[in-house]
């Protein structure tokens, strides 16, 4: 049964006793990057803006206008290698990290003002259970890419803390630490 905090329905997985653990935030592989993510136009908007000021730090140069919005519910971050070996996010840079992410960094603008929504969400996902009826669960590429066995037993939702807390906010994740302490 799925939890509810304020507004949101949390995913049952995330409150059972689990012997995972999210090696990416110790150590990200960019494993979660290698299919490219989902984007809205608003996103491909925002990200076009600094096109020029981007390139720099992408592997291979890339076109911007030839970016696909044409189905708006179907957009995705372009594909370095689309359908080749070593097919991988456009915006996946040589060191493993994030090219837009970085860019943000650099430019001392807020990450979440370029990067699009689900990059910033993974390993967690919004899954729609009905109509208008949205939980929070754990993307099930994160249990091939960043989640790796624990000797240490404990709650998912504690492993994606900064993910929860960036949409459910600081206070009703203070909820859920007070209804499932360690």
């Amino acid at each position: 049964m799925s939890v509810i905090v304020g507004p949101f329905r949390l995913s049952p997985e995330l409150f059972v006793r689990t012997n995972l653990r999210y090696q990416c935030s110790e150590q990200c592989n960019a494993r979660c990057c290698e299919e490219g993510v989902s984007a809205t136009l608003y996103e491909v908007a925002r990200i076009k803006e600094h096109a020029d000021e981007i390139q720099p730090y992408l592997i291979e140069p890339y076109d911007f206008s030839k970016w696909d919005v044409s189905r708006p519910a179907d957009i995705g971050t372009p594909l370095l290698n689309e359908n080749k070996p070593g097919e991988q996010c456009w915006f996946l840079r040589a060191n493993r990290l994030c090219a837009l992410h970085t860019y943000a960094l650099d430019k001392a603008i807020p990450v979440a003002s370029i990067k699009p929504y689900f990059c910033l969400f993974f390993p967690l996902t919004l899954i729609d259970l009905d109509v208008n009826v949205t939980e929070i669960g754990v993307d099930g590429k994160a249990y091939d890419t960043c989640l790796v066995p624990s000797e240490r037993e404990g709650y998912l939702f504690r492993q994606f803390e900064r993910e929860l807390r960036r949409v459910i906010g600081d206070a009703r994740y203070f909820e859920l630490e007070r209804r499932y302490p360690d």
